[in-house]
């Protein structure tokens, strides 16, 4: 069913007509329950009368003394014959009418309370008196406040109608407690019948709580519901809160013994649950440790594992240039990030005289080997060769096994293949760390050579010798060259421009429902460049992906400070090109040292971008990948009742999750101690270094 009036916008949708971009047409109320009637949810069939409805049909009387508005009964029939139609196609009555307004369920305004609701609405008469009280409460004195005290402009108003449900149970269930703010509990209030009970005061309702599969009754006047129908109710709740991404506040019936969602809605203003610090043992390693704080401070114990690939990639790079350590190596002490330089044979010890180390380079078949490898790859030219293979064929790898696994749907994956999955990105990340070590292997050398060819020509220090190829690093900024379309794009339309700085889990709904083709063009922004670690060494933070209200930020951002990355390009070209002429200028007539300039320039600029370049294909997107896989190995730890929620996993170590995966281990009340031990650990900061600092190299 949709009806149009005379202007051909239409008056009524069907919910399984209802899509994102008629948001602003049909209401939070109604666009939420459309969203979850599509995504398969038990949702009551029902029909929306649009905010069109309420312009075409809608005449508010001046106030009466209470401050109150009433809506006047419209002229002529064409309101009771779309009613008419209404029940006809929800098949008879009783119903149920539920105002939607479009600035309901906002995370800093829910609206909750301030619209009408009337149910149990039997025939065409007590339909349209329902449907003008409830289009009145928009106008009401309280519902005005409510608006202006949130910066709310004026009321635009549909109706959700819906058929009846006939409750035996009802009640509302919130995936997180709203009272503790955990968010592996779920609360569920019930009582006997109608919903109303409870809303309106009349009964004192059975008080569930559902951790996993642990379901305990705390308060029992009604006797509504069982246990094991508290458990189908939670289940209903998490569903729900993953499919919008935030926790949710639940409307619920029970009819025929069957479950029925009535609605839903963001819980506001929920607390950070609170979580008692658990001291942690310090226990160090041999050797000389020093605080990592360039790869990110906080860690979480599942980031583990990503540590462990480090050591074998960095002795393999070591060996590959011949350096005289054998690699690097990164440990969590006391629950923070530190390194080592692992010295050659893993022994330190005192410093040696130059004349021994002179002696041991000659006679150890180890030091020999190593400084042969070093004047091997010195002569090859090592470097210029793997920068070359960066082009040609490391970047090319990386970014096809990035955009193959990232296209995987992993909810559809058997456990099998999840791990599988999750293997190759792990392999993925091993590989990405390899070619990082050896890109910086090889770029330092080549920088080394145009610095220290600007000192001995032209007598310039290091940042001068760097303006010669600052801002080449093209691959890098082009996120911000898209982002700028995006913001030029925005800039020009108002309704994307009030949704810049929302902060809601339905981003993307209410970007689809304001403009569509901004919505599809910010989708496939955060689809290509999105999936990003914004940590560096660390699966415990969200990927830009996951955050698009991030994405909107640096959107507003662009906006407001005119910023245009093409232009801030432009400009470092125009730079380095000055800095070349003057360099070349000072030179004079010297052809040799000239074609030694511009060779050093050429090899430089060549390896520069690729310092910045290879981060996004070598870290951020291999490790946001293993951020996913994890994720969806913690929703299925969820759904087997060993751990709250999703976010859990981080907390264990990967084995652990596996082996849990496998054995439906309870991890609960480890997942809780590790909490309690990160809330200490994030208060308990380590010293700069641990042990005796070795000698300087030799």
């Amino acid at each position: 069913m949709e009806t149009r009036p005379r202007s051909g916008t239409a008056l009524v949708l069907e919910l399984s007509q209802v899509s994102p971009v008629d948001r602003s047409r049909v209401g939070a109320k109604a666009a939420n329950q459309a969203s979850l009637l599509q995504a398969g949810f038990p949702v009551p069939d029902g029909v929306v009368l649009t905010s069109n409805a309420y312009v075409e049909f809608a005449s508010m009387s001046a106030p009466d003394p209470s401050g109150e508005r009433t809506a006047e009964r419209p002229s002529g029939p064409e309101l009771r014959h779309l009613l008419a139609e209404v029940l006809g196609v929800l098949g008879g009555e009783p119903v149920a009418v539920r105002s939607s307004g479009v600035a309901e369920d906002l995370p800093e305004a829910s609206f909750a309370g301030q619209y009408e609701t009337l149910l149990g609405v039997r025939g065409p008469d007590a339909l349209e008196e329902a449907v003008r009280r409830c289009w009145a409460s928009a106008a009401s004195a309280h519902a005005v406040a409510y608006r202006e005290g949130h910066r709310r402009g004026a009321a635009a108003m549909a109706l959700l109608i819906q058929k009846m449900v006939a409750a035996e149970a009802a009640g509302v269930a919130f995936s997180a407690n709203p009272v503790t703010g955990h968010r592996g509990e779920v609360l569920i209030n019930a009582v006997r019948g109608l919903g109303d009970r409870l809303v309106s005061g009349e009964a004192s309702p059975d008080q569930w709580v559902v951790r996993g599969s642990d379901s305990r009754c705390e308060t029992s006047a009604e006797d509504a519901i069982s246990a094991e129908q508290a458990q189908q109710i939670a289940e209903m709740a998490r569903r729900v809160e993953a499919h919008f991404g935030a926790p949710q506040d639940v409307e619920w019936a029970i009819a025929n013994g069957r479950l029925q969602l009535l609605q839903a809605r963001p819980i506001t203003a929920l607390p950070e649950p609170a979580i008692e610090p658990i001291p942690v043992p310090v226990e160090v390693p041999p050797g000389f440790w020093f605080f990592d704080g360039s790869h990110g401070n906080s860690h979480v114990p599942i980031d583990r594992f990503l540590m462990e690939l480090v050591r074998p990639c960095s002795r393999r790079w070591c060996e590959e240039f011949g350096y005289l350590f054998e690699g690097i190596e990164f440990r969590l002490i006391g629950g923070w990030p530190y390194q080592r330089m692992v010295p050659l044979g893993d022994r330190e010890g005192p410093a040696l005289p130059n004349w021994l180390m002179w002696v041991l380079v000659r006679t150890l078949p180890m030091l020999r080997r190593r400084v042969a490898r070093a004047v091997e790859a010195n002569r090859l030219d090592l470097p210029g060769r793997y920068i070359e293979r960066w082009y040609r064929e490391w970047q090319p790898q990386m970014a096809e096994a990035i955009a193959r696994l990232r296209d995987v749907e992993l909810s559809g994956l058997s456990d099998k293949d999840l791990l599988g999955h999750f293997g190759e990105a792990r392999e993925l990340m091993a590989t990405g760390i390899l070619i990082h070590m050896r890109l910086h292997g090889a770029m330092a050398p080549i920088l080394r050579e145009l610095v220290s060819t600007c000192e001995d020509l032209l007598g310039w220090d290091t940042a001068r010798a760097m303006e010669l190829v600052s801002g080449t690093s093209y691959k890098s900024t082009e996120p911000a060259r898209n982002l700028r379309v995006l913001a030029d794009l925005a800039a020009r339309r108002p309704t994307v421009r009030s949704l810049l700085d929302y902060r809601g889990g339905d981003t993307l709904e209410r970007l689809q429902a304001a403009d569509n083709e901004f919505a599809e063009r910010f989708s496939a922004y955060l689809h290509e460049y999105g999936c990003r670690a914004l940590g560096h060494t660390t699966l415990g933070e969200v990927t830009m992906a996951e955050n698009p209200s991030l994405v909107l930020s640096m959107i507003s951002g662009q906006i407001e400070l005119g910023y245009d990355p093409q232009q801030d390009f432009e400009d470092n070209a125009r730079k380095r090109a000055e800095a070349l002429r003057e360099a070349e200028t000072l030179i004079g007539d010297r052809p040799e040292d000239v074609r030694w300039l511009r060779r050093a320039v050429e090899r430089a600029e060549r390896a520069y971008p690729v310092r910045e370049d290879n981060e996004f294909f070598c870290f951020s997107s291999p490790l946001a990948l293993l951020r996913y896989a994890v994720l969806e190995l913690g929703r299925r730890l969820v759904s087997r009742g060993v751990t709250d929620i999703a976010d859990d996993v981080l907390y264990l170590e990967i084995d652990e999750a596996v082996a849990a995966l496998a054995e439906d281990t309870d991890l609960r009340s480890l997942v809780r101690r590790r909490r309690g031990e990160q809330a200490w650990i994030d208060t308990h900061p380590g010293p700069p270094s641990y042990g005796m600092p070795p000698p300087g190299p030799p």
